[in-house]
Protein backbone atom coordinates (compact mmCIF):
# COMPACT_ATOMS: atom_id res chain seq x y z
CA UNK A 1 0.00 0.00 0.00
CA UNK A 2 1.46 3.02 -1.47
CA UNK A 3 1.47 6.98 0.05
CA UNK A 4 -0.77 9.08 -2.61
CA UNK A 5 1.69 11.75 -3.58
CA UNK A 6 -0.18 13.45 -6.13
CA UNK A 7 -4.06 14.38 -7.74
CA UNK A 8 -4.91 14.80 -10.73
CA UNK A 9 -7.41 18.28 -11.10
CA UNK A 10 -10.23 18.90 -13.38
CA UNK A 11 -7.91 20.66 -15.62
CA UNK A 12 -5.62 17.83 -16.01
CA UNK A 13 -2.89 19.22 -13.79
CA UNK A 14 -1.05 16.89 -11.55
CA UNK A 15 0.20 18.62 -8.19
CA UNK A 16 0.93 17.70 -4.80
CA UNK A 17 -1.55 15.80 -2.59
CA UNK A 18 -2.92 18.03 0.35
CA UNK A 19 -4.78 15.71 3.23
CA UNK A 20 -5.46 19.56 5.15
CA UNK A 21 -7.57 20.33 2.33
CA UNK A 22 -10.07 17.26 2.91
CA UNK A 23 -9.59 18.27 6.35
CA UNK A 24 -10.82 21.61 6.00
CA UNK A 25 -14.00 20.31 3.51
CA UNK A 26 -15.14 17.85 5.56
CA UNK A 27 -14.55 20.68 8.58
CA UNK A 28 -16.72 23.17 6.54
CA UNK A 29 -19.49 20.80 6.02
CA UNK A 30 -19.84 19.79 9.33
CA UNK A 31 -20.05 23.17 10.24
CA UNK A 32 -22.59 23.53 8.14
CA UNK A 33 -24.90 21.58 10.04
CA UNK A 34 -23.45 22.30 13.60
CA UNK A 35 -20.26 20.16 13.97
CA UNK A 36 -17.44 22.05 16.22
CA UNK A 37 -14.84 19.20 16.28
CA UNK A 38 -11.54 19.74 13.85
CA UNK A 39 -10.11 16.90 15.63
CA UNK A 40 -13.14 14.41 14.29
CA UNK A 41 -12.46 15.82 10.84
CA UNK A 42 -8.85 15.35 10.59
CA UNK A 43 -9.80 11.67 12.28
CA UNK A 44 -12.18 11.04 9.08
CA UNK A 45 -9.58 12.95 6.74
CA UNK A 46 -7.00 9.99 7.88
CA UNK A 47 -9.70 7.18 7.33
CA UNK A 48 -10.23 9.16 3.63
CA UNK A 49 -6.07 8.73 3.10
CA UNK A 50 -6.33 5.23 3.91
CA UNK A 51 -8.79 4.08 1.22
CA UNK A 52 -7.23 6.30 -1.20
CA UNK A 53 -3.83 4.61 -0.11
CA UNK A 54 -5.71 0.89 -0.29
CA UNK A 55 -7.21 1.65 -3.72
CA UNK A 56 -5.00 3.75 -5.28
CA UNK A 57 -1.72 3.72 -3.96
CA UNK A 58 1.23 3.84 -6.30
CA UNK A 59 -0.25 2.70 -8.99
CA UNK A 60 -2.21 5.34 -9.94
CA UNK A 61 -2.95 9.18 -9.40
CA UNK A 62 -6.49 9.76 -8.28
CA UNK A 63 -8.88 12.48 -9.62
CA UNK A 64 -10.07 14.84 -7.72
CA UNK A 65 -13.79 13.72 -8.33
CA UNK A 66 -12.51 10.26 -6.84
CA UNK A 67 -11.26 11.78 -3.90
CA UNK A 68 -14.17 13.84 -3.11
CA UNK A 69 -16.68 9.98 -3.80
CA UNK A 70 -14.25 8.42 -1.01
CA UNK A 71 -15.02 11.31 1.58
CA UNK A 72 -18.29 11.15 1.13
CA UNK A 73 -18.18 6.94 1.21
CA UNK A 74 -15.85 7.64 4.58
CA UNK A 75 -18.77 9.74 5.91
CA UNK A 76 -21.41 7.67 5.24
CA UNK A 77 -19.23 4.64 6.97
CA UNK A 78 -18.76 6.56 9.99
CA UNK A 79 -22.59 7.59 10.41
CA UNK A 80 -21.70 11.41 9.20
CA UNK A 81 -24.91 11.60 7.12
CA UNK A 82 -25.86 14.71 7.68
CA UNK A 83 -22.26 16.56 7.43
CA UNK A 84 -22.58 13.49 4.24
CA UNK A 85 -25.16 15.65 3.04
CA UNK A 86 -23.91 18.68 3.01
CA UNK A 87 -20.79 18.08 1.61
CA UNK A 88 -22.72 16.69 -1.41
CA UNK A 89 -24.78 19.51 -2.02
CA UNK A 90 -21.30 21.69 -1.19
CA UNK A 91 -20.09 19.63 -4.29
CA UNK A 92 -23.12 20.30 -6.26
CA UNK A 93 -23.25 23.46 -5.81
CA UNK A 94 -19.52 23.72 -6.56
CA UNK A 95 -20.08 21.98 -9.89
CA UNK A 96 -23.26 24.23 -10.59
CA UNK A 97 -20.58 26.99 -10.55
CA UNK A 98 -17.97 25.43 -12.72
CA UNK A 99 -20.77 25.05 -15.65
CA UNK A 100 -21.76 28.49 -14.86
CA UNK A 101 -17.99 30.27 -15.77
CA UNK A 102 -17.31 27.60 -18.36
CA UNK A 103 -21.00 28.89 -20.08
CA UNK A 104 -19.66 32.20 -19.74
CA UNK A 105 -16.08 31.69 -20.72
CA UNK A 106 -17.26 29.88 -23.37
CA UNK A 107 -14.63 26.98 -22.53
CA UNK A 108 -14.92 23.25 -22.08
CA UNK A 109 -12.87 23.20 -18.49
CA UNK A 110 -11.47 25.59 -16.44
CA UNK A 111 -7.82 26.57 -15.32
CA UNK A 112 -6.48 28.05 -12.08
CA UNK A 113 -6.89 31.12 -12.94
CA UNK A 114 -10.71 31.24 -13.89
CA UNK A 115 -11.35 29.11 -10.71
CA UNK A 116 -10.22 32.37 -8.79
CA UNK A 117 -12.91 34.71 -9.55
CA UNK A 118 -16.59 34.61 -8.86
CA UNK A 119 -19.13 34.13 -11.61
CA UNK A 120 -19.98 37.89 -11.44
CA UNK A 121 -16.39 39.16 -12.08
CA UNK A 122 -16.05 36.40 -14.57
CA UNK A 123 -18.70 38.09 -16.76
CA UNK A 124 -17.62 41.79 -16.26
CA UNK A 125 -14.18 40.53 -18.21
CA UNK A 126 -16.18 38.86 -20.24
CA UNK A 127 -18.19 41.46 -21.14
CA UNK A 128 -15.44 44.28 -20.79
CA UNK A 129 -12.12 42.81 -21.66
CA UNK A 130 -12.00 39.27 -23.05
CA UNK A 131 -11.10 39.29 -27.06
CA UNK A 132 -14.06 37.75 -29.34
CA UNK A 133 -14.54 36.88 -32.70
CA UNK A 134 -16.19 38.72 -35.84
CA UNK A 135 -19.23 36.64 -34.53
CA UNK A 136 -18.95 37.69 -31.13
CA UNK A 137 -17.58 34.17 -29.15
CA UNK A 138 -14.97 35.00 -26.73
CA UNK A 139 -11.58 33.59 -27.54
CA UNK A 140 -9.74 34.93 -24.85
CA UNK A 141 -9.36 33.45 -21.15
CA UNK A 142 -8.71 35.33 -18.31
CA UNK A 143 -5.42 34.18 -18.01
CA UNK A 144 -4.66 34.64 -21.59
CA UNK A 145 -5.77 38.53 -21.06
CA UNK A 146 -3.48 38.84 -17.91
CA UNK A 147 -0.53 37.40 -20.47
CA UNK A 148 -1.43 39.33 -23.20
CA UNK A 149 -1.51 42.58 -20.86
CA UNK A 150 2.61 41.45 -19.16
CA UNK A 151 3.63 41.29 -22.95
CA UNK A 152 2.05 44.54 -24.06
CA UNK A 153 4.12 45.88 -20.80
CA UNK A 154 7.29 44.01 -21.90
CA UNK A 155 7.49 44.09 -25.59
CA UNK A 156 8.92 48.29 -25.49
CA UNK A 157 11.72 46.98 -23.36
CA UNK A 158 12.76 44.56 -25.93
CA UNK A 159 12.59 48.12 -28.72
CA UNK A 160 15.03 49.54 -25.57
CA UNK A 161 17.35 46.55 -26.08
CA UNK A 162 20.58 48.06 -26.55
CA UNK A 163 21.12 45.43 -29.73
CA UNK A 164 18.26 47.66 -31.06
CA UNK A 165 18.19 50.97 -29.52
CA UNK A 166 20.58 54.08 -29.85
CA UNK A 167 20.17 56.47 -27.94
CA UNK A 168 21.73 58.94 -29.89
CA UNK A 169 20.33 58.02 -32.96
CA UNK A 170 21.64 58.79 -36.42
CA UNK A 171 20.49 55.43 -37.69
CA UNK A 172 18.38 55.23 -40.90
CA UNK A 173 17.58 51.29 -41.16
CA UNK A 174 14.69 50.56 -44.16
CA UNK A 175 11.50 51.09 -42.46
CA UNK A 176 9.37 48.84 -44.68
CA UNK A 177 6.25 47.66 -42.43
CA UNK A 178 3.65 47.41 -45.00
CA UNK A 179 3.78 43.84 -45.18
CA UNK A 180 3.99 42.84 -41.96
CA UNK A 181 0.45 45.20 -41.31
CA UNK A 182 -1.68 43.78 -43.83
CA UNK A 183 -0.19 40.22 -42.81
CA UNK A 184 -1.24 40.31 -38.56
CA UNK A 185 -4.00 37.87 -39.33
CA UNK A 186 -1.60 35.06 -40.61
CA UNK A 187 0.88 36.25 -37.53
CA UNK A 188 -1.22 35.93 -35.06
CA UNK A 189 0.31 33.75 -32.24
CA UNK A 190 2.79 32.70 -34.24
CA UNK A 191 5.71 34.59 -32.73
CA UNK A 192 6.91 33.70 -28.84
CA UNK A 193 8.93 35.59 -26.21
CA UNK A 194 9.84 32.62 -24.25
CA UNK A 195 6.49 30.72 -23.40
CA UNK A 196 4.52 33.88 -24.20
CA UNK A 197 2.50 34.09 -27.24
CA UNK A 198 2.20 37.72 -29.67
CA UNK A 199 -0.84 38.52 -30.75
CA UNK A 200 -1.75 40.34 -33.79
CA UNK A 201 -2.97 43.13 -31.58
CA UNK A 202 0.44 42.94 -29.84
CA UNK A 203 2.37 42.86 -33.22
CA UNK A 204 0.50 46.09 -34.52
CA UNK A 205 1.28 48.25 -31.18
CA UNK A 206 4.92 47.29 -31.43
CA UNK A 207 5.45 47.78 -35.26
CA UNK A 208 3.53 51.28 -34.45
CA UNK A 209 6.37 51.86 -31.92
CA UNK A 210 9.25 50.99 -33.79
CA UNK A 211 8.45 52.84 -36.64
CA UNK A 212 8.43 56.14 -34.08
CA UNK A 213 11.74 55.33 -32.87
CA UNK A 214 13.09 54.54 -36.39
CA UNK A 215 11.68 58.02 -37.98
CA UNK A 216 13.92 58.86 -35.09
CA UNK A 217 16.57 57.32 -36.39
CA UNK A 218 17.33 55.53 -32.77
CA UNK A 219 16.52 51.88 -34.20
CA UNK A 220 19.68 49.94 -35.44
CA UNK A 221 18.11 47.21 -36.99
CA UNK A 222 15.61 46.62 -40.05
CA UNK A 223 11.78 45.76 -38.47
CA UNK A 224 13.02 42.18 -40.72
CA UNK A 225 16.27 42.19 -38.84
CA UNK A 226 13.86 42.85 -35.94
CA UNK A 227 12.05 39.64 -36.62
CA UNK A 228 14.18 37.63 -37.43
CA UNK A 229 15.72 38.06 -33.61
CA UNK A 230 12.15 37.68 -32.45
CA UNK A 231 11.61 33.88 -34.32
CA UNK A 232 15.32 33.07 -33.14
CA UNK A 233 14.51 33.37 -29.56
CA UNK A 234 17.43 36.37 -28.65
CA UNK A 235 14.68 37.83 -26.93
CA UNK A 236 13.31 34.97 -25.07
CA UNK A 237 14.76 35.70 -21.68
CA UNK A 238 12.19 38.80 -21.58
CA UNK A 239 9.96 36.16 -20.64
CA UNK A 240 11.23 36.25 -16.62
CA UNK A 241 9.60 40.09 -16.93
CA UNK A 242 6.84 38.99 -18.66
CA UNK A 243 6.38 36.64 -15.38
CA UNK A 244 7.00 38.99 -13.12
CA UNK A 245 4.20 41.36 -14.39
CA UNK A 246 1.73 38.26 -15.02
CA UNK A 247 2.29 36.14 -11.65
Amino acid sequence: MGKIKKIEKRDGRIVDFDQEKITNAIFKAAQAVGGKDRERAKYLSDQVVKELEKKYGERRIPTVEEIQDIVEKILIEHGHARTAKAYILYRQKKAEIREEKKKILNKESLDEIDKKFSVNALRVLAYRYLIRDEEGNIIESPKELFQRVAITIVLPEILYDERVYSKDGGYKPPIALSSYLSNLDALDRKISIGKYKLTKWHLERFISAYEELANEGKMKVSFDELMAMLKSGAFDRYEQLADKYFN
